[in-house]
Order: structure tokens, then sequence, then C-alpha cells
């Protein structure tokens, strides 16, 4: 393929007299959509979780707040983002959305046009910008590199997995209170990252099959701050790491779960904090330093028109 410079087009389309006028490409866009406001009272604690599939070029999402609607939309953590009406971020909505043509529509592509929706149904108006913050860099804890009994390389195949993957879960999804149990007490599903319980207060998260990366997504949205990778693990691993419920409740509550019980009124756990959990279950550790990070800054939001 041969590369034409820049400034090579400009000095031809000069020479020639022609004036070219800069025209944006038309933002991809899904072929049919509905946004609804969520039912206010569902009933019970499963149906007001809010959950989201994005397979085959089909969006669906229910009970999901604004603010979470938009931090999936533009890939950014809850600490991410700045201004915005809070009452509408709030706001919990349903959404079924299809693309044109499914079968060659990849995730990626599904949320460019989640992006677009909420431009256009929303109003949605935003930012970047990045500020100099306090930030975690994950690293192995002992000099000899060893890891902790929690924390092993992965022997399940996940290439080409997602789509057996997610139809499983959403299969769960669909099977109530029980089934949602078995998530958290049962044993792990291969190529995931689920929340698990181990007896009254004690929670946590379990991997299986998963990068360093998805690890570092949990941390990030724990602690608040962006966690960067300084372990020079490779490959997959699985996992299983226990803390205090509270950090569970408020990472649900940032997903607009109406959370039935607050910190307060948890029952006695013996699980340990979360920087202390990391580095006896996983042998790694976080430590603290600074760094630029960006925020996705909300100039404008509108409730949407009714469908």
């Amino acid at each position: 393929m041969r590369r034409v410079t820049v400034a090579g087009c400009a000095v031809v389309l000069l020479g020639a007299g022609i004036g070219v006028r800069a025209q944006n490409p038309p933002r991809p866009a899904f072929e049919v959509a509905s946004v609804k406001s969520s039912a206010p009272n569902p009933g019970d604690f499963m149906s007001s979780i809010p959950r989201v599939t994005n397979s085959n070029g089909r969006l669906t999402a229910t009970n999901l707040p604004l603010r979470l609607l938009v931090r999936i939309a533009y890939e950014v953590n809850d600490f991410q983002i700045s201004g915005g009406p809070a009452d509408l971020l709030a706001a919990k909505y349903d959404i079924t959305a299809k693309a044109e043509d499914g079968a060659g529509v990849t995730p990626k592509d599904v949320m460019a046009m989640l992006r677009s929706l909420l431009i256009d149904r929303f109003h949605l108006e935003t930012h970047t910008e990045s500020r100099e913050m306090p930030i975690y860099a994950l690293m192995v804890a002992r000099a000899d590199g060893k890891l902790g009994l929690d924390l092993k390389p992965s022997t399940s195949d996940c290439v080409g997995k997602e789509a057996e993957t997610q139809k499983r879960l959403e299969a769960l999804a669909q099977g109530g209170a029980a089934a949602a149990m078995s998530l958290l007490t049962g044993p792990p599903i291969p190529c995931t990252m689920l929340p698990a319980a181990r007896g009254a207060g004690s929670f946590g998260l379990r991997g299986n099959g998963q990068p360093i990366a998805s690890l570092m997504q949990l941390l990030t949205q724990a602690t608040g701050r962006t966690v960067v990778d300084r372990t020079g693990l490779a490959g997959l691993y699985d996992f299983e790491l226990r803390f205090d419920a509270e950090i569970m409740l408020r990472l649900a509550a940032q997903a607009g779960v109406n959370v039935p019980v607050a910190p307060a009124n948890l029952p006695p756990s013996d699980s340990p904090a979360l920087m202390t959990a990391l580095q006896e279950q996983l042998g790694l550790k976080l430590d603290s330093t600074r760094g630029p990070v960006d925020i996705l800054v909300i100039d404008r939001a509108e409730a949407p028109a009714p469908d």
C-alpha cells in the first residue's frame, strides 16, 4: 500500500486550486434503539441489580444508572467522571438496541454506538482533561518474586471462549436468587471474574483465566485510584482475593445496586482489609505514587424524550 503524506496531499490540492471542506465522518449508530426509565419498584433485590449484555450487535441494559452507562460507554471508572447533574446521572434506564449488521459488529463497535446513543438521546456533551492525581503501582511484594498461594498461573483455555462464557452467565442471570447464589458460592466458571462469598461477612473476588489487568481493574474500582502494572506478570492467572464486605458493598453501590444492608449493620468479618489481603493472599502490593489520570468531564446531559 502506498503512503501519501498529508503535506503532499496539501500541495497537490492547493496547486490544483481545489477548495476542500473538512467533514466529520458519521458517528456509528444502532439501527434501532429503545430508551425507557426503569421501573421505580422492581419488586425484589435480585430484580434491582443492574444487568447489561453486549453480543452480536445487540445491547440490552436493565436498571442501569446513566452514570454507569457513561462509564461503560467511555470505558472509565467512577472516580474519572466529573460534573453533570447528579439526579439525572443517578436515574436508571432500560435500553434495548440493535446494530444493522449484528454478525460483523464487535463489542467495541457497540460501545461506539452506545456513545452515539447517549449523545443523541441524552444530549450528552463531554470533554477529557488530564489531571495529576495520586495513583497506585501494583508490584510483586517479595524480593524473590514468589507469589501468594491464591494466585497461580491458569490452565484454562480461554481463546475464543467469550461468546460461550457470556451465554452461560446470561443463563444464570435468568435463574433468580438460587442461580445468583451459585455464582457466589459454587465452583468458579472458567474464563470469568466474579464475586465470591465464603460465609457470613466474608466476600471477595475469584478470577479464572484472567490477565493481571483484570485484577488491576478491580483494585482501581475498590481504591478509587488508577492502578498501573509493575508486576511483570504475563499470561493468564487464577486467583481468589477475600476482603472486607464493605468494599464489595461500595462497588455494588457505584453500579447502582440498591444495597440491602448498611456497612455498619454487617455481621463480623474475619476477612482482612484490602491491602493486607492483597499481600497475604496474592503476594502483591500497592505502592502509592502520582501520575496523569484522564478525567471525563460532563458538560451537558438531559433526560431523554419518551420513546
